[in-house]
């Protein structure tokens, strides 16, 4: 019998635990993240954004601004599905997580067997939540912080107790092997050799024998079940960083292992997200598939929880499941290493579920359906139809949502969105990563032009990730000079005119007006004759210097453009010609 829903009193709104699971299973986590301007909760059973312990009922799980006075939120909740055709019979199986979830914390501690039950009974299987930025937090410890105006309560865990032994990964500093934590030394980190510091980091492992049992999968709308696990284990990171542009994105990162004793192919993983921008029924959806990035912006100029100039949200694909080709001329590049003969899938399909119970449009109880969706048909495995093509597809709404052209939304609802990405195939104890960064701005002005604002700021998580988060230096901006300057000042970029290449050079003086809207202080941007924005090369909070910026106009026709120096104190336009 099921015990009853219930809270651990003393760990309060950080790591308030919920039990769902028979006894003597440990409870699941639900963690609460606060790193910049997001605050979110992660559970440690693949839910995420989804608060399940602030109020009596469950509710969006995702505040932004987290400075705001009262509580906006953008993502109502998120989720992870992995499915495969399984062994020389190919049967489907499939693990997801949403609303509910099949996940269970805990590791498969042998290839092929079903973990035992002091796997599932184990309260050492929880969420490790570390702070990277504060050294009097090395030894963990308590904070308050306001989000939406509610207190919440973040309790850190010390370095010492980082679980390196059960695959958190760790950043070698001080040269000795193995893991000895100094603030200056050997830290938590976010894996694959990287030495990215992060303000907030948190790790926890799951896997799909729900409640360490080898039974078919629960099914209801929203959790496609009915096929035995897969035998997936998953190793996820989440993680914040607060220096611009950083603050309003927040990082999930999975490696996903096959710990089972058959092989998968046809293996697709997909991001699924009901995403609330404020009011939940005005919100229009659509895709990037060059920028690997989905998105949501609302129907109108005016929310009716957020205002005038509602966000866009979106979630862009930092790195997919890599695909082994054998062909020398493909090659898949990650920050940390290069693969000759490997494909990154990138994001191969964008769908939405619709408000019904049709089975092939809405949210899909079966696998067999949900998989059809993860593949990019509907879930009666046919195929979209692009309408201003008339061409198959596999993402909808792939059209300029911000300039209004191609096949975009034009209907505001309730939206529920899944990305996906795949095939792949995975052998016995193959992994895979995948990094997902989610992104919030209003930077545009309005709710279309957000959308541009988003897809800029998911070209610099993409930048950043590729420079391993090097952050507190914008990537491409270079401080030429260790001289202070005594004013503000912006130079003719050089050469002018050209093509494509051409450079930017300003100074920025010791003074305080460089604090800026939301603590960006230096905008640096581009406008065609009629001032539309083109590119924003700046959104910066720089220290005093005289920097230098290169810019690749390679997709800008010829003609003549404007490019400004913003601050608080200081605007100065020039003039420059793209030759071609």
């Amino acid at each position: 019998m099921k015990s009853p829903l219930f809270r651990y009193l003393g760990l309060l709104l950080s790591a308030i635990t919920l039990s769902f699971a028979q006894y003597p299973n440990a409870p699941v986590q639900y963690i609460f993240m606060q790193g910049n301007n997001i605050n979110t909760v992660v559970g440690t059973n693949g839910i995420f954004n989804y608060d399940k312990v602030t109020f009596s009922s469950a509710t969006a799980g995702f505040i932004w601004p987290a400075t705001g006075i009262q509580r906006l939120t953008s993502v109502y909740a998120s989720g992870i599905w992995i499915g495969a055709k399984v062994g020389p019979q190919r049967e489907l199986r499939l693990a997801a997580s949403w609303f509910n979830s099949h996940y269970s914390p805990g590791n498969i501690p042998v290839i092929g067997q079903v973990p035992s039950s002091s796997v599932c009974s184990d309260p050492s299987w929880r969420g490790y939540y570390v702070q990277l930025a504060d050294p009097t937090l090395f030894n963990g410890g308590t904070r308050y912080k306001t989000a939406g105006n509610r207190q919440y309560t973040f309790n850190y865990d010390s370095w010492a107790n980082w679980p390196v032994a059960k695959g958190a990964p760790y950043v070698e500093v001080n040269g000795i092997p193995g893991y000895q934590p100094e603030w200056n030394g050997d830290r938590p980190g976010i894996g694959n050799g990287m030495t990215a510091r992060p303000e907030e980091l948190l790790f926890m492992v799951y896997m799909d024998y729900t409640n360490c049992t080898n039974n078919n999968h629960l099914s209801e709308i929203s959790l496609p079940g009915g096929t035995l696990p897969l035998g997936v284990e998953v190793h996820q990171i989440s993680f914040m960083f607060n220096c611009n542009p950083l603050r309003d994105v927040f990082f999930t990162k999975y490696r996903i292992i096959n710990k089972s004793a058959l092989s998968w192919d046809s293996v697709y993983v997909s991001n699924l997200n009901d995403i609330d921008l404020g009011e939940s029924n005005d919100d229009m959806m659509g895709c990037d598939s060059l920028r690997n990035l989905s998105f949501q912006l609302n129907g109108n100029n005016n929310d009716a929880v957020y205002g005038a100039n509602p966000p866009a949200v979106g979630t862009r694909v930092l790195q997919s499941p890599i695909r082994f080709t054998g062909n020398l001329n493909d090659t898949a590049k990650l920050p940390y290493d290069t693969l000759p003969g490997y494909k990154l899938t990138g994001l191969t399909g964008f769908n939405s579920f619709g408000s019904s119970t049709n089975e092939c449009l809405g949210d899909p109880d079966e696998a067999i359906r949900a998989y059809y969706f993860m593949t990019g048909t509907n879930g009666c495995n046919v195929p979209l139809i692009n309408f201003a093509t008339g061409k198959q597809t596999r993402f909808r709404f792939s059209g300029d949502a911000c300039q209004r052209t191609g096949w975009y939304d034009s209907i505001p609802q309730d939206k529920r969105t899944i990305s996906s990405m795949g095939p792949t195939s995975m052998n016995i104890s193959d992994t895979q990563i995948i990094l997902l960064s989610y992104l919030i701005t209003r930077d545009g002005g309005n709710n279309f032009q957000n959308v541009c604002a988003l897809q800029s700021l998911s070209d610099s998580a993409l930048k950043y990730y590729y420079n391993d988060f090097k952050t507190c230096v914008p990537i491409g901006i270079e401080p030429i000079s260790s001289e202070i300057p005594q004013k503000y000042e912006l130079l003719q970029n050089y050469p002018n005119p050209f093509n494509p290449m051409t450079k930017f050079k300003f100074s920025i003086p010791l003074l305080r007006g460089v604090a800026g809207e939301a603590g960006r202080g230096v905008l640096l941007k581009v406008y065609d004759v009629l001032g539309k924005e083109i590119a924003v090369l700046v959104n910066e909070n720089l220290k005093p210097g005289i920097y230098e910026i290169e810019w690749d106009a390679s997709n800008i026709p010829s003609g003549v453009y404007f490019y400004s120096l913003i601050t608080n104190e200081f605007t100065q336009t020039k003039k420059m010609v793209v030759l071609k």
